[in-house]
C-alpha cells in the first residue's frame, strides 16, 4: 500500500496558510502534517515532522523559500518541494527548478490542482502547469542567446554573480537587481556577500573595480 504524502506547508500568509491546509485536509489521500510562516520556521518544522513533501513559497521575510530549500536538501535528499508562489516569472522558475523544486505551482491555482501537483510529485514525477513550462523554454533560449564569455580560470565567479556585478556597475540598488533579474531580495544579498567573498572587497565599488581590472565585466 503506498504511503500517503505527509505534507508541510510554509507560507508567511497566515491565512492563506491556514485555509489551504484545511482545504487539503478534506482530501483522504493527503496527510497534512503542520504549517509554518517562515522559513526559519519551516526548517525547525521540517526536523521535527519529516514531511516527505513541502509546499513552498519563495519570498517570505527572514529565508526566503529557494535558500530554505537548499538548506534542507543538503540534509534530506528525500524530502520534495513543490513551490507555490505568486510569482509566474520564468527566471523564477528555473532557478526554483535549479535549487531542486519538483513542482511549481501559482496560488491562483484551484485546490485540485494543488492536490493532482502533490500527488504526482509523490509519485516521483515533476509537475509544472503548461504555461510554467514554456516560461522555463523561454527563459533557457534566453541563457543561450546571451553572449558566452570565454572560460577564464582567474574567474571565481558564477554567470549569476556576474550578472548581479554587471548590474551593480550600473549603480542598480539590490531592489533594482532583484526586479531585473526576477530573483528575491535574499537571494540577490546572497549574491553580493559571495561576490565580496569571492574578490576579497568589502564594498560594491571596489568589488566593480577588482572585476574590471580582472575583466570579468
Amino acid at each position: 500500500m503506498v504511503k500517503k504524502p505527509k505534507v508541510l506547508i510554509v507560507d508567511d500568509h497566515k491565512i492563506f496558510c491556514e485555509s489551504l491546509a484545511l482545504l487539503l485536509s478534506m482530501k483522504q489521500e493527503v496527510e497534512v502534517v503542520g504549517v509554518a510562516n517562515s522559513g526559519k520556521e519551516a526548517l525547525k518544522k521540517i526536523d521535527a515532522l519529516k514531511p516527505s513533501i513541502v509546499l513552498m513559497d519563495i519570498e517570505m521575510k527572514d529565508l526566503d523559500g529557494i535558500e530554505t530549500m537548499r538548506k534542507v536538501r543538503e540534509k534530506y535528499g528525500d524530502i520534495e518541494f513543490i513551490m507555490l508562489t505568486m510569482h509566474s516569472d520564468g527566471e523564477y522558475i528555473l532557478e526554483a527548478l535549479e535549487a531542486g523544486a519538483k513542482g511549481y505551482i501559482l496560488k491562483d491555482f484551484s485546490s485540485s490542482q494543488i492536490f493532482e501537483a502533490i500527488n504526482s510529485v509523490h509519485q516521483g514525477n515533476v509537475f509544472y502547469d503548461p504555461d510554467s513550462s514554456c516560461r522555463v523554454l523561454g527563459s533557457l533560449h534566453n541563457r543561450f542567446q546571451r553572449k558566452r564569455r570565454p572560460k577564464n580560470d582567474e574567474n571565481p565567479l558564477s554567470q549569476r554573480e556576474i550578472e548581479v556585478l554587471t548590474l551593480m556597475a550600473e549603480g542598480c540598488s539590490n531592489k533594482e537587481i532583484s526586479s531585473r533579474l526576477s530573483i528575491s531580495p535574499h537571494t540577490t544579498r546572497n549574491h553580493i556577500t559571495n561576490i565580496f567573498e569571492k574578490l576579497k572587497c568589502h564594498s560594491r565599488t571596489k568589488a566593480v573595480i577588482e572585476a574590471q581590472r580582472k575583466d570579468l565585466i
